[in-house]
């Protein structure tokens, strides 16, 4: 080929490369004139499905109801979910591909360490990203938004409550190393300073070396921020080296959530106390659950919790998105950053401060199998 047919060739390549961006930006720019587009990065297999899908159900449930009412400014929600399996590899991969296809309002992810993994992604392309994570590192991006418990707030709240009201005399954490157990203990170090530390690797599920030291060491409460596993391998260890300890655990509607964990607690000889900002006994009875069960399979505790913090994360965002044009990214981070809690929400907040969401928390008791409000 000589180099005239050559140049020839190369030029009409580019001509059809520029074509072809041209066209991704042109729809893009359409989809982003007709709708407003939430990117969503969760579990939805593996580890955390059982937390990721009634998640992305809650929102799910949310959208329908808006775009059924009309949308927002005459446009509707459209929700891009893709699943990471809780990889973080996958999770920065997900983020990727939705802000080239999508190049969405919002960003959104659930677990901790997925937000991690989208924080430098959603910095760069200046979108905002809303995460439920319960540790404030998250926010070293300065476009993420922090929703769901806070783990610093909360154990500082449930350790004031138990300090004051005298519900121990040596208190411990047994924790995993993880961003929301480093929090809570930051927390609640603001209202006890004398606290004995026992860390272990996420995913352990034998405790009893520590359970065994912490007896040693004088101590009668334990408090920690853990799944459903955790909890159930430290229920069954307190009981079985019959160590006469109260539990502290956050939050009420994770730690003790159905039967078979009720019926673990109710053996433990100390107290149980939790913090929540939802109410885990009334939850099954109100509106949302009505609707959510209605439509996907009857849930109950934290399935239950979750699909709720997905519905009303979605109302938040439906708040804001009324005030700004689809597409309009620095209007809607402006927004979150002034959302006040007053809105469609269902989740009582006075809205962001530093870019976590303020809830009010309430202390609870377990007794007599059941969750009971004690301030």
């Amino acid at each position: 080929m000589n180099k005239h047919k050559k140049s020839i060739l190369i030029g009409l390549i580019a001509v059809v490369i520029i074509m072809a961006v041209s066209l991704v930006v042109s729809k893009n720019k359409i989809n982003k004139d007709e709708t407003y587009t939430v990117g969503v990065v969760t579990s939805l297999s593996g580890p955390g499905a059982s937390l990721g899908k009634p998640w992305v159900q809650g929102m799910e449930l949310a959208v329908e109801e808006i775009n059924a009412q009309g949308g927002i400014n005459g446009k509707n929600i459209k929700l891009v979910v893709e699943d990471d399996s809780m990889n973080t590899g996958k999770s920065a991969t997900a983020a990727n591909f939705i802000i080239g296809t999508e190049n969405p309002d919002v960003l959104t992810t659930l677990f901790h360490i997925s937000a991690i993994a989208m924080n430098p992604i959603s910095e760069n392309a200046k979108t905002p990203l809303v995460t439920a994570s319960f540790a404030r590192s998250v926010l070293d991006n300065p476009y993420t938004f922090k929703i769901n418990f806070d783990s610093l707030t909360g154990c500082e709240d449930l350790i004031r409550y138990a300090k004051e009201n005298s519900q121990y005399k040596k208190l411990g954490v047994l924790m995993s190393k993880t961003g929301y157990n480093e929090f809570c203990l930051e927390g609640a170090k603001k209202a006890e300073l004398d606290i004995s530390e026992y860390w272990y690797e996420f995913g352990e599920k034998d405790y009893r070396t520590h359970l065994l030291k912490a007896k040693q060491d004088g101590v009668d409460a334990l408090l920690t921020v853990g799944i459903d596993f955790e909890y159930i391998e430290m229920f069954d260890q307190i009981n079985e080296l019959g160590l006469d300890m109260s539990f502290f655990c956050a939050t009420a509607s994770e730690c003790i959530f159905n039967e078979s964990l009720a019926s673990k607690a109710s053996k433990l000889k100390g107290n149980v106390l939790s913090v929540d900002f939802v109410d885990p006994e009334a939850l099954p009875d109100s509106d949302f659950a009505g609707k959510y069960n209605e439509k996907y399979e009857k849930a109950e505790g934290i399935v239950l919790t979750y699909s709720m913090i997905g519905y009303d994360q979605m109302m938040i965002l439906k708040d804001v998105f009324e005030e700004c044009n689809a597409g309009d990214k620095e209007c809607i981070f402006d927004g979150l950053k002034k959302y006040d809690g007053v809105g469609s929400g269902i989740i009582n907040s006075s809205g962001f401060e530093d870019r976590a969401l303020q809830l009010d928390n309430d202390v609870y008791e377990f007794v007599d199998n059941k969750w009971r409000l004690i301030r």
